[in-house]
């Protein structure tokens, strides 16, 4: 994994100036992609793959809309999450206190010499990224 250091340029933030860190994406892995390279790593054709992961999201969509929690394992769990506004009392809280509705991801963990370590990060090594783009790049790169 690779990063890049930035500033912070907001001129009313406390932190204004500081540097920080951004992970940078290297690649953009499409449906069609992983299926290739599941095919090849596996007694599968492609079609069958694509067919997998697509309804994979078909039925991922209607678990987690119906409420519920979805684990893949090596991989983590997801769910609906939400963002509210406070009421007074309970009987003033509505839906319409509802502000946002997001996919929460939780990623599976395990424990190696009593650390908690990310399945995914499995065997990641960070480096800083050996150059640079535009400003205009990294700022699309954060999306």
């Amino acid at each position: 994994m690779r990063f890049k250091k930035y500033q912070n340029k907001v001129k009313n933030s406390r932190m204004f100036g500081k540097w920080y860190g951004r992970a940078v994406v290297s690649e953009v892995v499409t449906t069609d992609q992983l299926a290739d390279e599941i095919q090849r790593n596996a007694s599968v054709k492609k079609s069958d793959v694509k067919a997998v992961l697509c309804e994979l999201s078909e039925v991922m969509n209607q678990k987690l809309i119906q409420g519920g929690r979805v684990v893949l394992d090596g991989i983590g769990a997801f769910k609906i999450a939400i963002s509210t506004t406070g009421a007074d009392t309970e009987k003033e809280f509505t839906a319409n206190n509802i502000k946002s509705i997001r996919i929460a991801f939780q990623p599976e963990t395990r424990v190696v010499d009593n650390h908690r370590i990310k399945s995914m990060l499995n065997g990641i090594r960070i480096r800083e990224q050996d150059k640079y783009g535009s400003e205009a790049e990294e700022e699309e790169n954060e999306d």
